[in-house]
């Protein structure tokens, strides 16, 4: 599948593929953020779990009286490591759906093909491998204020299941986090803290590692109704691996940082293009052993990236 759709999102993304280069220093911090805007580009773009609709409200833009996000992204992953290079292209489909009783669901699936090249020059490629499904379940914990000076903070949880192997973790990893925001009508703040508990992987050649935590925070600027600009920030810290028992683990903590600017384009009211891209600013020092560690869905843990989707609003 990636085969064929890759081509078409990758020739937005050619033009700024040169650009892909790691300025980045030997370990670091940083900090991240939450997420785009929701129902179209026009609201501010990193408040992304909206306040819940009143009961018996009616829409023609709900969904069972809420809200309904439904997000087709291609990323194309340039692997930056001491002893060797390559790319990471992942298609993925995500969505995110708000109720009415201050409760929301988040889930994600993605497919990716990799091409390796390691230090002896050997060239190690996988098409079309499955990925890990993630599944999020949220609580609008407390809102203050009217809309355009919101006030926000959630709490969630749920896991990131094992996949199949290749370049998928085989582990199971159990999430937990809380997220804060303040808009001021066209500008927003936001600010979160994840902490993944990771569980052992399933076969022998993929390295153990310790729980993660991600702290988050993001800016986001309405320019106007159709246009819409989030940048947001990340520091990462992942454990060592406490299983003494294991041949393959992470032996040391590390720590990255990166950058995610987003550009999101309104071309319907339900229709929306989002473009950006993942700089790592600050890079662990052992970026090779994390490879076996298979950790695809934390941003910037092995280079930069280049993104681009379509987002639909129901």
């Amino acid at each position: 599948m990636i085969k064929y759709l890759a081509p078409v999102l990758a020739l937005g993304l050619s033009l700024n593929s040169h650009a892909l280069v790691d300025y980045s220093e030997t370990e670091g911090s940083g900090t991240p953020a939450t997420r785009p805007a929701p129902a179209r580009a026009a609201a501010a773009p990193i408040i992304k779990r909206n306040a819940p609709t009143q009961a018996g409200a009616k829409s023609g833009a709900s969904l069972f009286g809420g809200n309904f996000e439904l997000m087709a992204l291609y990323d194309h992953q340039s692997l930056n490591l001491d002893q060797g290079s390559g790319s990471f292209q992942k298609l993925s489909l995500s969505g995110h759906f708000q109720t009415q009783y201050n409760l929301y669901m988040d889930f994600a699936y993605w497919a990716a093909t990799s091409e390796l090249r390691n230090s002896d020059g050997v060239d190690e490629s996988l098409e079309n491998e499955k990925g890990r499904l993630k599944f999020i379940l949220g609580f609008n914990w407390l809102r203050f204020g009217k809309a355009q000076e919101m006030a926000t903070v959630d709490i969630f949880g749920g896991a990131y299941l094992k996949g199949s192997g290749g370049v998928a973790s085989t582990r199971t990893d159990k999430v937990v986090g809380i997220e804060t925001s303040k808009r001021f009508y066209n500008f927003a703040l936001a600010l979160g803290y994840e902490y993944h508990l990771t569980g052992t992987p399933d076969v022998e050649s993929e390295s153990a590692i310790g729980n993660i935590g991600i702290l988050k925070t993001s800016f986001g600027w309405m320019v106007s109704n159709d246009i819409s600009f989030s940048l947001e920030g990340g520091m990462v810290n992942i454990a060592s691996a406490e299983d003494t028992d294991r041949v393959n683990k992470i032996e040391e903590e590390s720590k990255f940082s990166y950058i995610k600017p987003t550009l999101i384009l309104g071309l319907s009211p339900s229709v929306a293009l989002e473009m950006g891209g993942v700089f790592r600013t600050r890079r662990a020092h052992n970026t090779n052993s994390l490879v076996s560690a298979r950790l695809w869905n934390i941003p910037g843990a092995y280079g930069n990236s280049l993104f681009a989707g379509l987002k639909l609003s129901i």
